[in-house]
């Protein structure tokens, strides 16, 4: 079923304008300076998109966003709407230091037991209660589990959405020890336009980033997803909180 999927994504990523549906970025990619990764390094930081799924959690994500701050590096944010609403002021901090934020659904429901009316429903009402937080309606959207019918794929299209998914997964949500994303850290080898999936709802997301931006073999710098869109825009650099 996993070979199945790939191959699914590989012909969408072949045949879709990547404004609608993206897993990866491209090369060619920019050349990046050392100096944009916290620390000296002697290769070229790679320029790759950290993402997080099912927040903004009231401990997890705070601490996430003080590392990420730390290390200068731009994250993707796809959150569920009932957590944005109980966490108005984290979403909130996220837009204020340059991160970007994508509609992850309002429930994070199963996708098997969701029609594709229910699945366009929670989109729009996590659209409005952004909106509400934001004053904007985020263009891009990652489903749940990654999964999607047609009929959601096409819902999303005609709401003018960019459907992100990932080609990286450390699977942290599975992990009990901080053991475990050690290993993955030590194995991951990053390829420009990486799209990692991690999960802000989790611990184990804080000590990947703190160690894919210490790490002594490779460098990286995570940009928003936006960054690689065609039509997109360039992120603007992580913004310094102004102390209280």
């Amino acid at each position: 079923m996993n070979q199945i999927r790939q191959l699914i994504k590989r012909s969408l990523t072949a045949v879709v304008p990547r404004r609608l549906f993206l897993v990866q970025g491209t090369s060619p990619h920019p050349v990046l300076s050392s100096e944009t990764h916290a620390g000296s390094h002697p290769q070229a930081p790679v320029p790759l998109a950290l993402t997080f799924d099912d927040g903004p959690h009231p401990e997890y994500t705070p601490r996430l966003l003080d590392l990420l701050l730390q290390y200068q590096q731009q994250a993707t944010f796809f959150v569920i709407g009932v957590q944005a609403q109980r966490h108005p002021e984290i979403i909130q901090r996220m837009v204020q230091e340059g991160h970007e934020i994508g509609n992850h659904t309002l429930t994070h429901s199963e996708p098997s037991r969701t029609t594709a009316r229910q699945f366009l429903a929670e989109i729009d009402q996590t659209d409005r209660i952004l909106r509400d937080i934001t004053g904007s309606i985020p263009r891009l959207v990652r489903p749940p589990k990654g999964k999607l019918t047609a009929g959601k794929m096409l819902g999303l299209w005609r709401r003018h959405k960019t459907i992100v998914l990932w080609d990286t997964d450390p699977r942290d949500y599975q992990m009990t020890e901080n053991s475990q994303i050690n290993q993955w850290c030590e194995r991951f080898q990053p390829q420009a336009g990486n799209f990692c999936l991690m999960h802000d709802n989790h611990p184990y997301a804080i000590e990947a980033v703190r160690q894919l931006s210490e790490h002594t073999q490779y460098a990286i710098r995570s940009l928003g997803v936006s960054h690689w869109l065609a039509s997109g825009k360039k992120p603007a650099p992580v913004k310094q909180r102004a102390s209280a």
